[in-house]
């Protein structure tokens, strides 16, 4: 009986849709950052975040509209009050270095753009993940009770080309000025995204080029490598090589 009810939530979500959703923000931004898989706040709160991404009305969402209901996520989008994430925090420094070239963003000024500009359907970042099912934590497995993969081993050697797949045309489907991937365990996944790149490491950075489109894999935004803001600063000179910092 416990497994037939643990299967129960499994039969009213879209896996399909979960599973081919690309990201949020606009479909052809001149920016496109790519982890490796989207993080959960709440694991107690999976069902429902499933739920809702289940009902997703297209592959490629605006950031606020998409996370209206999921668990934890209500005031990231007060542009006054908005509570401290460390990935979008370090999104958002690049972004508006990128639009100001020479300033120096203060945390006002982070937490301003990116509740209301990152990974926006009218802005100019496109956020997206390599693999599509959410988790508090890369060691955790939290989908065996769905019926789906037994392992995240199972779950990775299947979905992960697939993703790649959909990945490639997604970027290949307007130009693109800059592509930043963050995770250093995962540089060897995200390289083969691309074709024919030259890869240089620039300090903590690894640097390629794909036509007019530059590429940097960096560690994860949420680690130490980002803390001040030499750090911050110092991606931005390697992003944006044109830009006077």
């Amino acid at each position: 009986m416990d497994d037939v009810m643990d299967l129960e939530p499994s039969r009213s979500l879209n896996w399909g849709r979960i599973e081919e959703f690309i990201g949020f923000g606009r479909a052809d931004a001149p920016v496109v950052f790519i982890g490796m898989e989207e993080g959960l706040k709440d694991a107690g709160a999976l069902d429902e975040d499933l739920a809702i991404r289940s009902r997703y009305e297209q592959p490629i969402m605006d950031l606020k509209d998409a996370h209206l209901g999921i668990a934890g996520t209500e005031k990231y989008f007060d542009p006054d009050r908005a509570p401290r994430q460390p990935t979008w925090r370090v999104m958002a420094d690049l972004m508006l270095r990128r639009a100001h070239p020479g300033l120096t963003p203060t945390g006002a000024d982070r937490r301003r753009y990116r509740a209301l500009h990152l990974g926006r359907s009218h802005g100019d970042s496109l956020l997206t993940e390599l693999l599509p099912y959410p988790h508090p934590k890369r060691s955790d497995w939290l989908y065996k009770r769905f019926g789906k993969y037994e392992t995240r081993d199972d779950y990775t050697r299947e979905m992960l080309p697939r993703r790649r797949a959909l990945l490639r045309s997604v970027i290949a489907s307007a130009p693109r000025e800059l592509i930043v991937c963050y995770g250093k365990g995962n540089w060897r996944e995200f390289q083969d995204l691309f074709d024919d790149v030259s890869w240089t490491d620039v300090g903590p950075f690894r640097v390629g080029g794909e036509g007019s489109t530059r590429i940097v894999l960096t560690t994860h935004f949420s680690g130490y490598g980002f803390n001040t803001d030499a750090q911050l600063a110092e991606l931005a000179s390697v992003a944006l090589p044109h830009a006077s910092i």
